[in-house]
């Protein structure tokens, strides 16, 4: 387990099963001190290796009675071990274990942020040969394929993580989504008469944020200090939303901060929302993203906020209109 998260550098690979267990775990522990009269925080989610090597241990050192008394379910490890294999190579992917072409998915009806899975069904000539081509064991392509959303857009790396080949001939295809892409030649290939080609990119890179960002060139805000600092600020605007549980439900939040501000996207954009992922699958700028979210968040918070004064002035105009009643 340690190996497939590079010691601790990557929690992302471990999804939704391991990172809720952890969740449940550590907000019982929370609602023990509770118990024993010691004061309560938030959850404290990993901010460095250490901490998700810690976390980790405490995951092995907690009683099976613990878990039992406060119903938590805890998945074998080895399932979390092939979970987080899966999940490793599809978003940390060893350049030299991909092939060197690609079949391409040209779809703009969604638009897949790193870490999201999904379902479709191919029913096109050119979209089954791709999933013929990518599950193929002669040329070693392990699934793997180009998502392009729209031209001017990045692409994305993705993974056939199961397929299903359905008595009419369609295909139902569970993907996983990987790094950002850009396709740079392609090329087509004839499947049926008449049938449109299948795209297959015939050189093609990886792409990330590029240069890294500081407060000086790209506005982060004072009180942040730097990608890490807004990191950690934009957790606690989303513990104070919502649950850790929730949050989990996605998987462990990534240490890294572009990784991260991909993982954040995903509670604040709705699967519809294809303009908007789209946008910021092409922006090159962690910080630009995180402050979206962060502003969001602290809007949401905000109006709660608000909402909360608003009904607490009404109950205590009512309980005085009561009284002079």
């Amino acid at each position: 387990l340690l190996r497939s998260c590079r010691n601790g550098r990557t929690p992302e690979v471990f999804g939704p099963r391991a990172a809720t267990a952890w969740a449940n775990t550590a907000s019982a522990a929370l609602s023990d001190s509770a118990q024993d009269g010691l004061p309560v925080a938030h959850v404290h989610v990993p901010d460095s290796p250490e901490s998700v090597r810690r976390a980790m241990r405490q995951l092995f050192d907690t009683p099976v009675d613990s878990f039992v008394a406060h119903n938590i379910e805890i998945p074998p490890p080895f399932d979390v071990l092939r979970e987080a294999n899966s999940r490793s190579q599809t978003l940390l992917p060893n350049s030299s274990a991909i092939p060197t072409r690609l079949p391409i998915f040209d779809y703009e009806h969604a638009a897949l942020l790193p870490g999201e899975e999904t379902t479709f069904r191919f029913f096109e000539p050119r979209y089954k040969r791709l999933v013929e081509a990518s599950t193929s064991s002669e040329n070693g392509a392990d699934g793997w394929f180009l998502l392009r959303m729209r031209l001017p857009y990045y692409s994305i790396l993705a993974r056939i993580v199961e397929h299903e080949k359905l008595p009419n001939g369609d295909y139902a295809v569970h993907v996983a989504a990987g790094p950002r892409a850009s396709v740079l030649v392609e090329d087509g290939e004839a499947v049926a008469a008449g049938a449109p080609r299948l795209a297959w990119a015939v050189e093609y890179e990886l792409k990330g944020d590029g240069v890294p960002e500081d407060s000086a060139d790209y506005g982060i805000p004072k009180r942040y200090g730097d990608l890490h600092g807004m990191r950690r600020g934009c957790i606690d605007l989303l513990l104070d939303a919502t649950t850790i549980t929730n949050l989990a439900s996605v998987s462990m939040p990534p240490l890294d901060p572009e990784a991260f501000s991909f993982w954040a996207l995903r509670f604040v954009l709705g699967d519809a929302d294809v303009s908007a992922r789209m946008k910021w699958l092409a922006c090159r700028s962690t910080s630009r993203r995180l402050l979206f979210v962060i502003d969001l968040l602290e809007s949401f918070a905000e109006s709660r906020n608000v909402s909360t004064r608003l009904d607490g002035t009404r109950f205590d105009d009512e309980s005085h209109k009561s009284s002079g009643d």
